[in-house]
This record gives C-alpha cells, structure tokens and sequence, in this order.
C-alpha cells in the first residue's frame, strides 16, 4: 500500500510552475484523433475529474493517430481512454457517457471545461445556447492532415462548415498532439477566458518557428 501512495505522489514530482488541477474537472466530446489526447494531456497535467462522451467504438484506422491499442478495437472509445488514462492517472477520476452529447450533461455535471473534439457543429450549437447561462470556458479544435482550427470561447468563426468541413486524410501524432497541446496550455495554464479562433498549418507554422531561430 505504501508503494502506491508513493507511486501516487512521484507522479507529479517534475510538474512544478504548474497549478493544481486536482479539484478541476474537464469534459472532452469525441475521443478519436484530437479528443483522446486532450483527455490524455487533462489527466496528465492533473486535472481531478474527466468526463468522455462518445458514442463510437475503437477501429484498427483509428489507430495511426492515437495511442489506443490493437487489443482495444472493438471497444468504445471511451473505455478503452479510460484504460490507457488509469495506467498513468490512476488518482484521476473518469466518467464515460456512450452516447452523443447532450445538454443535460452540462447541467448535471457542471465541469470547469469543455473541450469539443467532434467533427461537426451540432455540439457546438448547443452549448452556444446554454454559454450565457454556464460561462464554461469552451474550446472547440479540429484537423484536417496538417491544417488546423482551435477555436476558444468563439461560436462564430472557424474553418467548421454546416456539416463539418475536415475529411478523411491519412494523418499521424504530430497534428493532433500539437493541436490538443496547444488547446490545453490556453484553457488551463494560459488564459481560459478570452475569444479567438485560430487556424493554421502545422508544417508553415513549424517554418515560421525555424526562420525565426
């Protein structure tokens, strides 16, 4: 027993300059290619309480771009995340909803995030109408192979479309680890408060950095 306790503690030894996240709860929609990362970065930056909601199960294309593993097809995403979380975080307290979002969910679990990683505007909609009431910091990203939106606090803008405007392209880790990186840091650590949408190619923007060093 005094091992895991100390297992526990040597976890966060090398995170200092960071707050506690530990009484934060965070909700990820949609764990595929940008949401399970997010869920991964939440729970390893600290944060106490994650909510997943997706009602997909694992399959073998999924795989390129996350770290679900082989013996998980066939799973729901949800489960198999919270597997993969509970072998890092085993302190962090996940909750698994198998099924499309809905607004009763903010209502009945009221988190000090949202994270919207779903290839439409449909949830995006919804929280716009219940925003007002929550004032839940809101961060909606997506990807399209190394073409990137991340839009924070902002029901407006962005590269969405009606219907979801990012496609089928052959991807990897790099655009959704950069990406979910980048949505976590501005919620959590930066500023979870002000309104912006960015979009961006992982490629011109990695150029931009080297030109500048």
């Amino acid at each position: 027993m005094d091992s895991i306790v100390n297992n526990l503690t040597e976890l966060y030894d090398r995170q200092s300059g960071i707050d506690d996240f530990a009484l934060k709860s965070a909700m990820v929609i949609g764990c595929g290619g940008i949401g399970s990362w997010i869920a991964i970065d939440l729970a390893l930056i600290g944060v106490g309480t994650i909510i997943l909601i997706d009602p997909d199960k694992l399959e073998s294309s999924n795989l390129n771009r996350t770290l679900y593993r082989m013996d998980q097809v066939g799973k729901f995403k949800t489960l198999a995340l919270k597997e993969l979380i509970n072998e890092r975080r085993p302190d962090t307290i996940i909750i698994t909803i198998e099924d499309l979002f809905q607004n009763q969910y903010l209502k009945k679990y009221k988190v000090d995030y949202i994270f919207d990683a779903t290839d439409s505007l449909a949830t995006r909609r919804m929280i716009s109408k219940m925003q007002f009431e929550t004032e839940t910091p809101y961060c909606k990203i997506g990807y399209d192979g190394f073409n990137a939106t991340l839009s924070q606090n902002d029901f407006e803008s962005g590269r969405w479309g009606d219907d979801g405007s990012y496609t089928v392209v052959p991807s990897f880790f790099g655009t959704p680890q950069i990406l979910s990186a980048l949505a976590v840091i501005e919620m959590l650590i930066v500023d979870g408060d002000y309104s912006t949408t960015v979009n961006f190619n992982v490629k011109k923007l990695l150029n931009k950095i080297k030109d500048k060093l």
